[in-house]
């Protein structure tokens, strides 16, 4: 009788044993799989971030490049008033008439001698030249701090931000267009070859002259 009730105790203890062993494979394997999962759901968020980053730069760049290829150019314009060697009012003409709004426009690139400065009247003068009377094409760049457009003029097809800078009657304004090495090249030229301005000794650049002035203006209502 002590011997059936001991392998009795036996049987259920092997049962039980049975029964603990298989409970833990099943938390084991749900824990596996849940954690698989998680890895599964982590990869597809990661690969979903990227693709929009990708997607995103992709778009940056090509809305670069297309701006990059695409300047905004206005045609059929004639000049109303030459304020200086860098400075003019135009206005567009339609069917011999001035329609619209003035514009004021900063030639970029370059910077002129001031009117109340050595040469400023020459530098004017030849600007006056190249586009009075001519068809002016206006490719825009940006607006100045002064409301003015800046941009690049053409007169029948003519670069005129380039030749003031080639003819010597205007500096390349580094600090503004530091990326565009053919106005440097011409100022070199026009320096070597003593051109317009360069002509002359003692020359000094329009920026500079304009800080002096202001520093001198500054000091006198100090004094007061």
């Amino acid at each position: 009788m002590a011997k059936k009730i001991d392998e009795g105790k036996s049987q259920i203890v092997l049962i039980v044993a049975i029964i603990i062993i298989a409970v833990v494979m099943l938390f084991g394997m749900f824990n596996k799989g849940r954690k698989d999962a998680e890895k599964i759901t982590k990869k597809s968020k990661n690969m979903k971030t990227s693709q929009n980053s990708d997607k995103k730069t992709s778009k940056t760049r090509k809305s670069k490049e297309k701006r990059e290829v695409e300047p905004e150019i206005l045609d059929g314009y004639q000049v109303l008033k030459v304020s200086d060697g860098d400075t003019i009012n135009i206005q567009k003409v339609e069917n011999g008439k001035f329609v619209g709004e003035i514009l004021r426009i900063r030639m970029y690139g370059m910077d002129a001698p001031e009117k109340t400065q050595d040469y400023g009247s020459e530098s004017r003068q030849a600007l006056e030249k190249l586009v009075t009377g001519k068809n002016l094409s206006v490719e825009v760049k940006n607006k100045d701090r002064y409301g003015r457009t800046v941009a690049i003029i053409y007169a029948d097809g003519k670069n005129v931000n380039e030749e003031m800078v080639k003819t010597g009657n205007a500096w390349w304004y580094q600090e503004y267009a530091k990326k565009d090495a053919q106005f440097e090249e011409y100022q070199e030229n026009a320096k070597q070859k003593k051109l317009g301005l360069f002509s002359r000794k003692g020359y000094t650049e329009p920026w500079n002259y304009r800080k002096e002035k202001k520093a001198a203006a500054s000091s006198r209502t100090k004094s007061k």
